[in-house]
């Protein structure tokens, strides 16, 4: 009996179960669910929120192949880049179906958070609707295009997300925990060094901060894990901030249709004074909250904030 006993006890460590499989890295999985959400948004019927879906999932592919783009190997961090430049270059084409939205929803904003009146707001509303209204260098809001909101763009847009999805698991790969750290890093201090010398006036700076802060806002999901509590409210503020900027920038396209309004020769339309105006004030209000809460987000040097992160994750890692 013993000797059974043994010859069991040695078959079941011969037998021994094969390896747990290794989990695929954080980029990796970031990168796949996004890639799943602009595809997932490309089957709406809604042309406006099949746009908004697809843009949205885009800036959350853009902001996290920027990391991959840091990568050590070379043709990693090549095609990183270039998939990062694609989808920017075909966000730019689906804006239009947007705009108009983007438009109503800064004409609403301004009626609740200014006290614009509800007739001026739908003067401006009527006017801005009206084809050949446009600012320079502003497209104008056009039919929504059929199709999902995609149109002629679908067929290169299905061939575009097929072609990354099959590059998702290469680009993921290309950083590991110390890596991806670094590259973390690198974009808070770029985010911070947009915001420093921000003038509150300056619409453009603004919405350069805006870039920074929607690629870090996406980036920093990958570390919430290290401690949850913490990395949800980090990533909520940097939403909230993000918000602010983006309330500014449509504000910003309105005030420039607005003043590429024509005027008559006895000064009407009168919502034009009383828009800009309006839009003034409020954007006055958004830029120095954004500012406040900008600091307070970025107010660590890059240095402490990558001892941070590190000790997060290492603690993470020694307690597995």
């Amino acid at each position: 009996m013993p000797d059974k006993l043994s010859d069991s006890a040695a078959e079941a460590v011969d037998s021994s179960l094969p390896p747990l499989p290794v989990p695929p890295p954080r980029l990796t999985v970031a990168l796949i669910e996004a890639h799943g959400e602009a595809c997932e948004a490309l089957a709406l019927a809604d042309p406006v929120k099949a746009v908004h879906g697809v843009r949205k999932g885009f800036k959350r592919l853009r902001a996290l192949l920027r990391l991959a783009g840091t990568a050590r190997e070379r043709e990693v961090a090549h095609l990183a880049r270039a998939s990062r430049r694609a989808l920017a270059h075909t966000a730019r084409h689906l804006a239009q179906a947007r705009d108009a939205a983007a438009r109503e929803d800064a004409l609403d904003d301004l009626v609740a958070k200014v006290g614009l009146a509800p007739t001026i707001r739908r003067a401006a509303g009527r006017a801005f609707a009206k084809p050949g209204i446009d600012a320079p260098g502003i497209d104008a809001p056009g039919a929504s295009a059929p199709d999902g909101g995609v149109g002629a763009h679908r067929a290169a847009l299905d061939a575009q997300m097929d072609a990354l999805g099959k590059a998702l698991p290469r680009l993921g790969a290309g950083l590991d925990d110390k890596a991806l750290i670094t590259a973390l890093v690198a974009g808070y201090a770029k985010a911070r060094r947009a915001g420093r010398d921000v003038d509150p006036q300056d619409d453009e700076s603004l919405h350069e901060l805006r870039k920074e802060v929607v690629a870090q806002r996406y980036q920093m999901e990958l570390v919430v894990f290290a401690w949850p509590a913490l990395g949800h409210i980090w990533v909520d503020q940097l939403q909230r901030l993000r918000d602010k900027l983006g309330k500014h920038h449509d504000l910003s396209v309105l005030r420039a249709l607005a003043e590429a309004h024509p005027v008559r020769a006895d000064g009407k339309p009168l919502w034009r004074t009383q828009l800009l105006a309006a839009i003034e004030a409020r954007q006055e209000k958004l830029a120095l909250s954004a500012l406040l809460l900008y600091a307070r987000l970025f107010a660590e040097k890059p240095m402490a904030f990558r001892r941070r992160l590190s000790a997060y994750m290492s603690a993470v890692s020694e307690r597995k």
